[in-house]
């Protein structure tokens, strides 16, 4: 398993999982690769701050999660549940899976991880950037569903 994350600018770091994740372990990859990820962005005030976007995943919704998103400032979008439409990182995954078939079967984990890894950054910006830009079009379309499937 594998946590990741994109925006407008570029790809964030892929981050192999080596257990499942609970609202520790998840504060700790927030602290290690999101804080830092959005010290990068311009802002000079609370609206120019980016919008970290996540699912309802147990981890995400921890009190220890939003406790340490909350005294650390990231903002975050609030989710309807059953909404994986919704979330432009799930077709990063399925795009990352796509290339993965195409290729021949790796004979252990590290080939595997290699392999993850290089179709994470084979993702081409047009096609994040994409994503990105659909986002206006994907909530209004979850709303109109009342919060239900979509087609995105």
């Amino acid at each position: 398993m594998y946590w990741g994350c994109f925006s407008w600018y570029g790809l964030g770091p892929i981050v192999a999982l080596k257990s499942s994740v609970t609202g520790d372990s998840y504060v700790k990859i927030l602290r290690g690769y999101v804080l830092p990820g959005l010290k990068k962005f311009p802002s000079s005030n609370d609206r120019g701050r980016p919008i970290f976007q996540q699912d309802n995943a147990r981890p995400h919704t921890a009190d220890v999660a939003k406790a340490f998103m909350a005294k650390n400032r990231i903002r975050w979008m609030d989710w309807p549940p059953q909404s994986p439409d919704l979330n432009p990182i799930e077709n990063m995954w399925s795009m990352v899976k796509r290339s993965l078939r195409r290729k021949p079967n790796p004979g252990n984990l590290k080939e595997l991880d290699a392999l993850v890894k290089k179709a994470w950054i084979d993702v081409p910006p047009e096609y994040y950037h994409r994503l990105i830009t659909s986002m206006p079009d994907r909530v209004v379309a979850c709303i109109n569903a009342g919060g239900g499937p979509i087609k995105h």
